[in-house]
Parts: C-alpha cells; sequence; structure tokens
C-alpha cells in the first residue's frame, strides 16, 4: 500500500487535534479538582466578637487621644477607676503611649502620674473592660 505525504499529513493533524482536545479536557478536571479552596466558616460569635474587638480597639484610641469623651467612654473608664480603687484618667505620652494619671477626690486635679509598668496594666485591663462592655451593650 503506497501513502501519499498528503494523506500522511491529514492523519498526523487529525491525531493532533484529538490530542489537543483531550489534554484540554484533562486540564479542566485537574483544574476543577486542584482548584477546590479551604472554605473557612466563622460562627455568628465569632463574627461579634471580630467586631467587639474592632470596637474596642476604635474606643481604646479614643480614650486615649484625649478628645472629648462621650458616655460610653466615661462609663468604660469609670468602670477602670472603680476595679483600681481610685479616679483614674489617660493621656498620651509621647514615647510610650498611654499614660495613666490618678486624679483628685477633691479638685479633679492629677494627683499622681503612674509609673510605665502600672500603666501598661492598665491600658491591657482598660481593652478587657472596654470589650466587656461593648459586649453587655451589644447583648
Amino acid at each position: 500500500m503506497i501513502l501519499i505525504d498528503f494523506q500522511v499529513q491529514h492523519v498526523l493533524r487529525a491525531y493532533s487535534q484529538q490530542l489537543s482536545i483531550k489534554s484540554r479536557i484533562s486540564k479542566e478536571k485537574l483544574a476543577k479538582t486542584i482548584s477546590q479552596k479551604d472554605e473557612v466558616t466563622l460562627s455568628g460569635e465569632s463574627k461579634k466578637m471580630l467586631i467587639i474587638d474592632k470596637i474596642a480597639n476604635e474606643m481604646v484610641a479614643q480614650l486615649a487621644s484625649g478628645s472629648s469623651r462621650n458616655e460610653t467612654g466615661r462609663a468604660i473608664l469609670q468602670r477602670l477607676s472603680q476595679e483600681y480603687g481610685r479616679p483614674l484618667d489617660i493621656a498620651l505620652d509621647e514615647g510610650q503611649g498611654m499614660a495613666f494619671k490618678i486624679l483628685g477626690e477633691t479638685n479633679g486635679g492629677v494627683k499622681e502620674i503612674l509609673s510605665p509598668a502600672e500603666s501598661s496594666r492598665l491600658q491591657k485591663r482598660l481593652y478587657e473592660v472596654t470589650k466587656s462592655y461593648i459586649y453587655e451593650k451589644i447583648l
């Protein structure tokens, strides 16, 4: 049997077309199985806690900035003062972040500025008090 060049080229072209179709199909199948990504679902409580964290961070930053305090800010600072046992105020300290001051009971002036270690401990507690206050208000 004699085959001419045209027939050989035609068979090779048909074969290469079939190979390309099969490789495209196998790539699509492989892409579907590989492209399945991990999915993270958050519970309603987790979403609520994330929102509370964001709000608490903003509230602490607002309290530290020394801007005029709203009712919520005053209530949070009052709770922290009650826990500490003495009236507190917050101010920004340029190099160290927040500085807590103990206010005089009679005239409201600054009686004492707390140490950086004590201020750091109170800052952490302020964040926790803020979170609990916001959580109570949301529920």
